[in-house]
């Protein structure tokens, strides 16, 4: 478990600039700052968010989510220590990791954001995926609608 999470500021300009675009990349963006948030509350980096099943091997101890749409989260796992160090389509992360192959990214005179992890265990109201359902971001869904969609196993017409 990392005990300090280091977020390059060219993640937040490569977020606010997905952000901005209309539609499509604004969905990974949210799933990118989410699994940024999961992280520094201490979540396990596989209950964080999807990571591939394969390391890269380009970089040592690289760390990819799978933000969906084609979008990738780096980070690299050095010690008790994350950097998450890019954001962006699979072709600019295919680049991006080529780029720096051989090389220690993390390693690197600029001012990272750092935040401590505030707890190293799992908090009681999230489960295994990392999703709380107390969050007042996830919206009410009621009975007419979940029946509509599994109206399969209920028999619901």
């Amino acid at each position: 478990m990392a005990i300090q999470v280091n977020v390059h500021p060219k993640v937040e300009r490569q977020l606010t600039a997905l952000e901005k675009q209309a539609n499509k990349p604004c969905v990974p963006a949210a799933r990118a700052r989410c699994i940024i948030g999961a992280l520094i509350r201490g979540m396990p980096l596989a209950s964080a968010g999807l990571m591939k099943r394969k390391t890269d091997k380009r970089l040592k101890n690289c760390l990819k989510f799978d933000l969906g749409l084609g979008y990738r989260l780096v980070c690299i796992k050095e010690k008790k220590i994350l950097y998450v160090l890019f954001v962006g389509d699979h072709d600019n992360c295919d680049n991006w990791l080529d780029n720096r192959s051989k090389k220690n990214p993390h390693k690197t005179a600029l001012e990272m954001h750092s935040y401590t992890v505030e707890n190293a265990t799992v908090p009681e109201n999230y489960s295994f995926i990392g999703v709380s359902f107390d969050d007042p971001c996830f919206c009410h869904i009621g009975q007419k609608d979940l029946r509509r969609v599994f109206k399969g196993l209920t028999g619901y017409r």
